[in-house]
């Protein structure tokens, strides 16, 4: 049951904005010190993560409505997040869909698939090619994470206890 627990914080992690796969797949590597629970406690990280792009960007429309009709000081949070997203997006609008491929897969703070969402629904981009766009910069994105975390620890190994 407590592994359960483990794979369910890992997933919500992966799923959370800011940490996304940035922080969830090396948490997974502190809970899981076996290589085949922490490669499932990854693959379920990732999961988390594929899972944003399509609510986000289906809701966004809704919150959006929502927000700007009732909201007040929820207006202005969002009205912060839309600057953000914003000021990101101008590096994606030169490229357009493979623009925001690149841009999710980069693993920096917001860069990943919440940003790449939001940077979608605001430059009007197609919501299909959207979501299967941020699906390959999260799966992008997710590869180096795993890879440096991977290497970190070999050289922590190697670094600490010859």
């Amino acid at each position: 049951m407590e592994d359960l627990v483990k794979y369910l914080v890992v997933f919500l992690l992966g799923a959370a904005p800011i940490s996304e796969v940035r922080g969830a797949i090396p948490l997974a590597r502190v809970l899981f010190r076996s290589d085949s629970d922490f490669l499932l406690a990854s693959l379920i990280a990732v999961l988390g993560n594929l899972a944003i792009a399509p609510a986000a960007l289906y809701a966004l429309e809704y919150v959006e409505k929502v927000v700007v009709k009732y909201g007040c000081w929820l207006g202005r949070v969002y009205g912060r997040a839309l600057g953000m997203a914003r000021r990101k997006s101008r590096k994606v609008e030169k490229y357009g869909i493979l623009g925001l491929a690149v841009f999710v897969s980069i693993p920096l703070p917001a860069t990943g698939a919440w940003t790449g969402s939001l940077v979608a629904h605001i430059l009007s981009l197609p919501k299909l090619k959207s979501i299967v766009s941020i699906e390959i910069g999260v799966l992008i994105a997710s590869a180096v994470v795993y890879a440096a975390t991977i290497l970190g620890v070999e050289f922590l190994k190697k670094l600490f206890f010859m």
